[in-house]
């Protein structure tokens, strides 16, 4: 971080090397089990009008042993974390975990936005960017459950240009696990320019995959927007509309949103977003005041969502498709999206296996069970379950950084034991 982004926003005011000195630097609001609000009495807490917004739709756990889980795990996980997003002067995070459905830890931290002061609340809503993708694979899954559509079917049944050459060889499962050709960064040339989602999947299926399909995993946002044309053209409604309909509304995910623009009322608690090209000094690229450019929602990365949100929607996975008195997916569904990962020789290495729309990152602690799974985002975003534990972690940034990500994930493994 240069001279002049430490005298426009400070990040500390007390030296690093003790867990209150962590606090310090990254502006902690709730403890474990508790609820508590930021407070602006603290050395160097920027003092704002903004408030966080809880509404938790989860209780609080009493003491993290109560829900079988040790307060000395938890509070070397909240070390290990703190510690690598001041290592990396990250700007702003989010903490949310479950166990058995209750809250052991909630905190917000750093900037909501450094620029201009605002911490970071709790709840706030994030841009998701790739935690979208496990929304579009559940909304085909669904329709594979309703007999609307085969795993093994080809891809051409619903869009005309993928009948043709090797796009006519990729298969609704190939899309699923990353197996079809495409490549990340592949789109041709007015992809995004496209009226429609469905147009702008006719036009990669036209310019056909770039590898064989089938022969190799290859993660592409060209998987997850075909995947979202094919919704599209089944059930005759834009698969945004699809995922409000059947995902968010029937789950209470009302902090998650397909569309943004400065005008909408929850603007407001949406954090500005930085990047970083040093990996330590970070800039503002995007604020709220500002709008989500886009013509068409793509089911690859275009959510914005909250903490609470995202715990619902995992939560009803580990759940094996059960929420209060509903049901998202059978069970035999949910297991079999997950129960045969492909290898992820190309994400990082926490991302072991790759199942249907969702990393996956153990093999299951039981025959017959779940493995641990989530998804991250290019904003710096993760959610992940460990259904072994009935656990689910949340990690939302406004920065976006990888590797505070992995870490996460691999904190998060090691306090469950997966």
């Amino acid at each position: 971080m240069d001279d002049s982004t430490a005298r426009r926003a400070p990040w500390w005011r007390a030296p690093l090397g003790t867990t209150r000195a962590l606090g310090l630097a990254l502006g902690l609001a709730t403890l474990v089990g508790g609820c508590g609000e930021e407070d602006s009495s603290r050395p160097g807490s920027p003092r704002t009008s903004r408030m966080p917004l809880d509404n938790s739709p989860f209780p609080y756990a009493e003491t993290a042993e109560d829900v079988g889980v040790s307060s000395d795990a938890i509070w070397l996980f909240k070390e290990r974390l703190y510690s690598r997003m001041v290592a990396r002067h990250m700007v702003g995070a989010e903490i949310l975990v479950l166990v058995g459905g209750q809250i052991v830890l909630h905190q917000a931290m750093g900037w909501a936005d450094r620029d201009e002061l605002v911490p970071m609340a709790r709840n706030s809503i994030f841009r998701l960017a790739s935690m979208t993708k496990p929304l579009a694979g559940t909304a085909v899954l669904m329709l594979v459950e309703e007999g609307r559509l085969g795993l093994d079917e080809p891809v051409g049944r619903y869009l005309d240009s993928f009948r043709f050459d090797a796009a006519g060889r990729i298969t609704i499962r190939h899309l699923l696990i990353h197996r079809s050709g495409f490549v990340q960064g592949g789109e041709p040339p007015g992809y995004s320019d496209q009226a429609t989602l469905i147009d702008a999947a006719n036009l990669a299926g036209e310019q056909g995959p770039t590898y064989e399909p089938g022969e190799r995993f290859i993660y592409s946002d060209l998987n997850s927007d075909a995947l979202g044309a094919v919704v599209a053209t089944i059930t005759g409604e834009p698969v945004d509309r699809f995922i409000r309909r059947r995902i968010l509304s029937p789950l209470g995910m009302s902090d998650t949103h397909t569309a943004f623009s400065p005008s909408v009322g929850w603007a407001d608690r949406v954090p500005s977003s930085y990047r970083s090209w040093s990996g330590t000094s970070w800039e503002r690229w995007w604020n709220p005041n500002r709008p989500h450019e886009s013509r068409w929602f793509s089911p690859a990365g275009d959510l914005f969502g909250s903490a609470f949100d995202w715990a619902r929607f995992l939560q009803a996975w580990v759940d094996l498709g059960e929420y209060g008195d509903g049901r998202l997916l059978e069970a035999a569904a949910v297991l079999e999206a997950l129960a045969d990962p492909v290898a992820a020789d190309t994400l990082p290495a926490r991302s072991r296996w790759y199942g249907m729309h969702w990393e996956v990152y153990s093999r299951p602690e039981s025959p017959g069970g779940l493995p641990a799974f989530g998804h991250r985002g290019a904003t710096g975003t993760l959610g992940m379950a460990i259904p072994g534990r009935d656990a689910v972690v949340v990690f939302l940034t406004n920065s976006n950084e990888t590797e505070v990500v992995e870490e996460v994930i691999d904190a998060a493994l090691e306090m469950f034991g997966s």
